[in-house]
């Protein structure tokens, strides 16, 4: 009897023990399940999720999210490039590698995410910047008069610009980095143009048939009007744009290379000097605007080409227009 009571404890101690044993090799025998050469659930790879899939399936997804598109911009211009064209290069063989042991070998943890390794080739990336160097440079426009019913009107300057390439070159780098960066902005330098509005040299109108030159400011506003003596019908004053190339206190006067200079030898600086005490000679060759001692000429046809002014007045405007002044001789 008393055996009999042992027996029947030992059997029903088995039986307790057999569903504990059967849920144990049920936990531990989940990887079994999975079927060859698919990864398990909740794996990612460069936070792609590829849980269910074949390493094959799961390549070309990785790739394109790590080697995909991204946009780089600079103003209103953009270009969308794959990563793969700006160097770089994804290794995929050793997290795929990797991703097929979670969950078989080493349990999968909540939130693991197995990074890729990625390199950049610098040379690539340096040519593809290179490359949008013409595509980004905007040339700077000096500020300038344009003549508009004769009157100089001012032209505003342009600021250019051009790419910032070694600063391109790393943010993109950077930028490479991220696969879920889709856009961005390249840096750019600015580029002053030679002369500003600021810079810009006062201008003058000569107006044969008034008889008179006009000195307009920066900002195109007419400053002061002056008596002039033109161009004899024989000997014109040229009509057209030109500049003033030079300036010269108390000049020298030598006779032009013409037949009504022939004789004559040259004038030192001082009382009866044609040209007064002031020059300021035009990029027409041997013309120019100059005082004169001949002040009753003034207001006439009178000169052999050149723009004649009282001394006065020849030695203010000599102080207030610069070599570079923009000369227009207009009717």
């Amino acid at each position: 009897m008393l055996w009999s009571k042992r027996l029947l404890i030992s059997i029903a101690a088995l039986a307790l023990c057999v569903p504990l044993a059967g849920a144990e090799a049920a936990s531990t025998d989940d990887s079994s399940a999975l079927p060859p050469g698919v990864i398990a659930p909740g794996v990612t790879v460069a936070g792609v999720p590829v849980g269910g899939m074949t390493v094959s399936q799961a390549q070309p997804s990785i790739r394109q999210h790590v080697l995909g598109q991204l946009t780089l911009t600079v103003g209103a211009k953009s270009w969308t490039v794959t990563r793969a064209q700006l160097g770089l290069h994804a290794y995929l063989k050793t997290p795929l590698r990797t991703a097929l042991t979670l969950g078989r070998t080493v349990p999968v943890q909540p939130g693991q995410d197995i990074p890729v390794v990625t390199r950049v080739t610098g040379s690539v990336l340096r040519n593809f910047v290179h490359s949008l160097i013409p595509q980004v440079r905007a040339e700077p426009v000096d500020a300038r008069f344009r003549l508009v019913n004769s009157v100089p009107v001012v032209v505003p300057d342009q600021w250019g610009r051009r790419l910032d390439t070694l600063a391109a070159t790393a943010l993109i780098a950077e930028a490479l980095k991220d696969p879920n960066r889709g856009r961005l902005a390249l840096p750019t330098k600015t580029v002053k143009p030679a002369v500003t509005q600021r810079l810009l040299p006062p201008a003058l109108v000569v107006d044969r048939s008034a008889h008179h030159v006009t000195l307009f400011n920066k900002r195109g506003e007419a400053v002061r009007t002056l008596g002039v003596a033109v161009g004899q019908s024989q000997y014109p004053t040229p009509i057209g744009r030109f500049e003033i190339i030079e300036k010269q206190l108390n000049p020298w006067w030598y006779p032009p290379n013409s037949a009504w200079a022939a004789g004559e030898k040259p004038v030192p600086p001082g009382p009866g000097n044609p040209l007064g005490t002031r020059w300021m000679g035009l990029s027409s060759p041997g013309v120019g605007l100059h005082g004169t001692p001949d002040a009753a000429s003034v207001g006439y046809s009178a000169s052999h080409g050149c723009i004649r002014m009282r001394i006065p007045d020849a030695e203010w405007l000599f102080v207030h227009v610069r070599v570079g002044s923009p000369v227009w001789i207009i009717h």
